[in-house]
């Protein structure tokens, strides 16, 4: 009996590792059937087909981006900006102070091309990104630049609350191009917007309401001198005019008679 019970325990104990064994299979291959299939062994998707306009456009968007490249990238613009009145890069703040700033163009872009904007941002010297203050200058019309160079002047003040230190000043052009000549100067305003750094260095700027002005106290001491020349010159000319009228009184006056005592009368006072 007991060799009986033994039996039919391992046969329990077996059956059920098989049916374990069953279960997990199952499992298995319902868990590859879910995956998906890899990207390679699934159908290509169907190209779309364009219609003639979508085909034209993208031929013409492909010929003018290949004919900015060649204008624009081809190294026939030159940009420049220079200040008349600070040639040392020292710019005071709470003036006005002038940014000369342009562009000069090759024969390629010659009627294709117009700059009629400035643009000048002082930022900080440590985050080229954080921009203090923006000066701006546009030309209320587009014109045709035809070999030759195109210069704009912008005006710009720092504000008077800027420490004396150095700060990153950028001068951009603000310009319009076209693939080909316009018949109207005012076909810029629909071109391809081209703006480019023409001026990106470190200045320094300074606080001159404290400084003393030299220029200033030379003109204080000329009008000084001058007003003390004047005051001697008249105040001679009056001293003079009041001694010459006393000189003519003292001359015009008769002497009076001075008694200098009894004469005896001897009988001729008559002839004298």
């Amino acid at each position: 009996a007991w060799l009986v019970n033994m039996v039919h325990r391992n046969s329990f104990v077996a059956s059920n590792k098989a049916l374990g064994l069953l279960l997990g299979l199952l499992l298995l291959s319902s868990t590859l059937s879910a995956v998906p299939a890899k990207a390679e062994d699934q159908a290509p998707a169907a190209e779309v087909e364009l219609t003639p306009e979508e085909k034209e456009q993208e031929e013409l968007n492909k010929k003018f981006n290949e004919q900015v490249e060649k204008d624009i990238k081809g190294g026939n613009i030159e940009l420049y900006a220079y200040f008349p009145g600070n040639q040392d890069l020292k710019f005071a703040v709470g003036e006005l102070h002038t940014v000369v700033a342009g562009a000069r163009v090759q024969e390629a872009l010659y009627g294709k091309f117009s700059c009629n904007g400035l643009r000048a941002s002082i930022n900080s010297p440590y985050d080229a990104g954080m921009v203090i203050q923006n000066f701006t200058y546009t030309e209320p019309f587009n014109t045709v630049m035809q070999g030759k160079d195109k210069s704009l002047h912008l005006k710009m003040s720092p504000d008077e609350q800027l420490q004396e230190r150095k700060f990153q000043l950028i001068v951009y052009v603000l310009c319009r191009y076209l693939p080909e000549a316009p018949e109207s100067p005012a076909d810029f305003n629909q071109g391809l917007a081209y703006y480019n750094v023409a001026f990106n260095e470190t200045v320094e700027f300074i606080d001159t309401s404290s400084a003393i002005d030299f220029s200033f106290f030379m003109l204080l001491a000329i009008f000084g001198s001058m007003t003390f020349a004047l005051l001697y010159i008249f105040t001679d000319i009056f001293s003079g005019l009041g001694s010459s009228g006393s000189a003519a009184q003292k001359k015009g006056k008769k002497p009076k008679a001075v008694e200098t005592g009894t004469v005896e009368a001897n009988g001729d006072e008559w002839l004298q």
